[in-house]
């Protein structure tokens, strides 16, 4: 019996640990998106990164990233992208929301704004 109760216990904990990491997973991996995309944009249109940006998350992430909602300090969900064209620098800004649930119940709510620079690269070989 006692056994029992500390499967049960030990799944529980690692039901709610994996619970409470999903947000941050999923941070880790749109950030390597954002950083992805910047540097594509250096080479590319603002519009077509951005396309392209929609579907590698579609993608990678299967529509998990919520940008329909704006910020507290008023920044609108999505991709932003500001390119200077005599630099090639690119300022790529991501702001999504998510929400950290255990057994269905909301828990807490997220604003994430990923922020990444890039500048086009000339192959030096």
């Amino acid at each position: 019996m006692v056994k029992a109760i500390q499967v049960v216990l030990a799944v529980l904990v690692i039901y709610v640990g994996w619970c409470v990491a999903q947000p941050f997973i999923l941070k880790y991996k749109v950030t390597k998106a954002v950083d992805s995309i910047a540097q594509y944009a250096t080479i590319h249109s603002e519009d077509e990164s951005i396309k392209e940006f929609d579907n590698r998350l579609k993608q990678d992430l299967g529509g998990k990233v919520d940008t329909t909602r704006t910020m507290k300090d008023g920044t609108r969900g999505g991709l932003h992208i500001e390119k200077d064209d005599d630099t090639k620098q690119v300022q790529a800004t991501f702001v999504y929301f998510d929400e950290m649930k255990i057994f269905g119940q909301k828990v807490k709510d997220f604003e994430f704004k990923i922020y990444k620079e890039a500048a086009q690269v000339d192959k030096m070989f």
